[in-house]
């Protein structure tokens, strides 16, 4: 297994990314390295976010809780290295890294599902704490709240970016994505 942070993690991830985008076709899975990399893509390309994020700083981690039954045995890390408006990366990253994230939000597949879908509002799901920020600490919140703009700005990129939902594909492409996680679990601990 590769041990995340190094360069050969890095390395290895990237080549991954380049082969499942060459490999896949488009929309790509949410959770994919494949989607990751296109969300980082729309985020750095996006003078919009740019400018209502000018003064964010923290990296952000979106956390989808497990649900077997869409194909996610474990919890998603979705690791934004973000400052001042730019996105440095936008990573899956292992659990024990997606826990250190300045501001980890975290919520169910669903509920994300239906916020990509602005089925559900991203700052009404955080002020109820249906979309938590979690360990929660006021500071931290309250900084949330202030930068809503650029939240909901980000909120709008993940659902540009073309998706296919896990829980709406055909069982054999449930398989394909349960192994293509397996895999990822075995080789870079996500």
């Amino acid at each position: 297994m590769y041990q995340y942070g190094t360069k050969e993690w890095d390395e290895a991830y990237a080549t991954l990314v380049e082969e499942r985008r060459r490999g896949e076709s488009e929309p790509f899975i949410l959770g994919t390295p494949e989607w990751v990399f296109e969300f980082e893509k729309k985020i750095q390309g996006d003078g919009r976010y740019k400018e209502v994020a000018k003064k964010w700083e923290g990296s952000v981690v979106l956390v989808f809780k497990a649900d077997p039954q869409a194909g996610l045995e474990n919890d998603l890390f979705i690791f934004m290295d973000l400052w001042h408006g730019e996105c440095h990366s936008v990573r899956l990253v292992p659990s024990e890294i997606g826990r250190t994230g300045e501001y980890v939000l975290e919520a169910e597949y669903d509920r994300w599902k239906r916020i990509m879908k602005k089925e559900l509002n991203v700052v009404k799901e955080l002020a109820t704490r249906k979309l938590k920020l979690v360990p929660f600490e006021f500071k931290k919140a309250a900084k949330l709240t202030a930068a809503a703009q650029a939240a909901i700005r980000l909120v709008d990129l993940s659902g540009e970016v073309g998706t296919r939902f896990p829980d709406e594909l055909e069982p054999g492409q449930v398989k394909a994505i349960r192994a293509l996680l397996k895999e990822l679990r075995t080789n870079f601990g996500i």
